[in-house]
């Protein structure tokens, strides 16, 4: 199962504690983070995830969201500029990127310091997601 929701500065009734592994070369390092309870998102709100390159080469993770996943995106990212989404597959927390600003156009980027392995098998996941 895919999911989207918001990372929360401080633990609360309505948040659950959960952790990222990031992994660079041999360095596994875990990050714990408040997420929120609330689903902002789910698989049926996208069509596909794709492994593209940021201009300098680096792996990033391209969504394309249905019509409606598009507009509630949009929405969701203009009133949450500076907080983290987290995506969630499965229960566990995968990618929590900072929104730097509004995304409209119907498609998303998921970037961060992805191996070109790690961001391939995070396309797959989300895709494998979309299937269930």
């Amino acid at each position: 199962m895919f999911q989207m929701r918001l990372v929360a500065d401080a633990p609360s009734s309505n948040t659950t504690e959960m952790a990222i592994v990031h992994t660079t070369g041999s360095m596994t390092h875990r990050e714990i983070v408040q997420v929120e309870n609330a689903v902002l998102f789910d698989q049926t709100a996208l069509k596909s995830a794709q492994v593209q390159h940021d201009p300098n080469g680096q792996p990033q993770i391209g969504i394309q969201f249905t019509e409606s996943g598009r507009k509630r995106f949009a929405q969701v990212t203009r009133e949450n500029i500076g907080k983290r989404l987290a995506i969630v597959i499965d229960g566990q927390v995968y990618s929590a990127p900072r929104i730097m600003t509004e995304i409209s156009g119907g498609k998303g980027l998921i970037s961060g310091s992805f191996s070109q392995k790690e961001a391939a098998d995070l396309a797959a996941k989300i895709n494998g997601s979309l299937k269930r």
